[in-house]
């Protein structure tokens, strides 16, 4: 179903010189041609948690699993009940952006992770970044029961909002394939999702078969070959040929009870993601797509948000904890209050440490910032 829209003015698109910097450095990365974990040429990178019954992010150095900083968003003005939910980071690592839900704002955040300015939106969820513009994409939570049937495109110079119609009900998955220009959102509750393309705004609708899945996060390969999607209801991963302009259902995993955020290994050889209500980490294999392995450890309670190094040697998984089934090393009144970062060494699939942060943590992401940046350690970790 293709629905047309007014294009815009081309001049608001991807500036030709910076774009292509911002998709070598991307290509770089993902090619693992800088190990950027342990910090050659004088970056690192850092890990980004949004701590959403704490009102504040965490950012963690990906070498060392060192809590380098805890931004606390009611010292900033902001409300207890802000809900922060996910986070994205600029290609250069200059800015990052968190989502709040109850807080109606994308924030942007610099590297030594001062805030410097934000874009109202209703309801925010998941974030993604497109690294061929400079626009930041943002569907909306689970939480929101009605919210507009829109998501938003944001500048990222000046977090000035677009909003852009899906035309169904709480638009929620969302991720972009830069090579083609397309944004892919998804509905919570229809098996329904939308290919926008970006710069026209021309929107296909795709159907997909079968009872209500409830798409939960999209991934798509580093070759642009697949999209993939996990299903709240089902317990599946469908991949879907993102070669074609159908989108064809090429295969359904069964995964376990609630798989949530995906993400790819930057060679692209398999998937990682949490079974949420399963407390496993879920590996599956791209060649003949199927479940390599399930990872469980004392840390994975209640998996929600993947991010995987640069490099490809370590997975970076958050865990709510609500049920407080994990116990802090500390005295705490709760243990639920306590929500923990596993990092797991992609060659063995062990959980090499376990990091303590705020309560709820939910969307992860993990970016390239400069190791001459001067933000401290204002609250320290407890790393296993």
């Amino acid at each position: 179903m293709s629905l047309p829209h007014n294009p815009r003015p081309a001049a608001r698109r991807a500036r030709p010189i910076a774009v292509a910097v911002l998709l070598a450095c991307t290509a770089a990365a993902l090619n693992g041609a800088v190990d950027f974990a342990h910090g050659q040429a004088g970056t690192t990178e850092r890990v980004y948690v949004a701590n959403q019954a704490a009102a504040s992010v965490s950012v963690i150095d990906a070498a060392s699993g060192t809590v380098v900083e805890t931004i606390d968003l009611t010292q900033l003005g902001f409300d207890p009940n802000s809900r922060p939910h996910h986070t994205a980071v600029d290609p250069d690592g200059r800015h990052w952006y968190v989502s709040l839900i109850g807080g109606g704002n994308v924030l942007r955040f610099n590297a030594d992770n001062e805030l410097v300015s934000r874009a109202p939106f209703e309801t925010p969820g998941l974030l993604t970044i497109d690294p061929s513009s400079d626009r930041l994409y943002v569907g909306r939570s689970m939480m929101a029961v009605n919210p507009p049937q829109r998501i938003g495109e944001i500048d990222r110079d000046d977090m000035t909002v677009e909003e852009l119609d899906v035309f169904f009900p709480r638009p929620h998955a969302l991720t972009i394939d830069p090579a083609t220009n397309r944004i892919f959102t998804a509905s919570l509750v229809e098996n329904r999702f939308a290919v926008v393309e970006g710069g026209t705004e021309a929107l296909e609708l795709v159907d997909i078969d079968g009872p209500p899945h409830t798409l939960v996060q999209f991934a798509l390969s580093p070759d642009g070959r697949h999209l993939v999607a996990t299903t709240q209801l089902t317990g599946k991963l469908l991949v879907f040929d993102a070669t074609t302009p159908e989108l064809a259902v090429v295969a359904e995993v069964d995964v376990g009870t609630q798989p949530w955020h995906p993400v790819f290994s930057p060679s692209g050889d398999r998937v990682y993601f949490g079974a949420k209500d399963d407390d496993a980490v879920v590996v599956v294999e791209t060649e003949g797509w199927s479940v390599v392995t399930r990872i469980t450890a004392p840390g994975i309670v209640e998996p929600h948000g993947s991010a995987v190094t640069a490099d490809g040697r370590y997975l970076f998984v958050s865990n709510r904890n609500l049920k407080g089934t994990y116990a802090p090393t500390g005295p705490v009144e709760n243990n639920a209050d306590v929500g923990t970062v596993v990092k797991i060494d992609t060659r063995t699939l062990e959980v090499v440490q376990t990091i303590e942060v705020g309560t709820y943590p939910a969307g992860i992401s993990l970016g390239v910032v400069s190791t001459s940046s001067p933000t401290g350690s204002r609250q320290g970790p407890t790393v296993r």
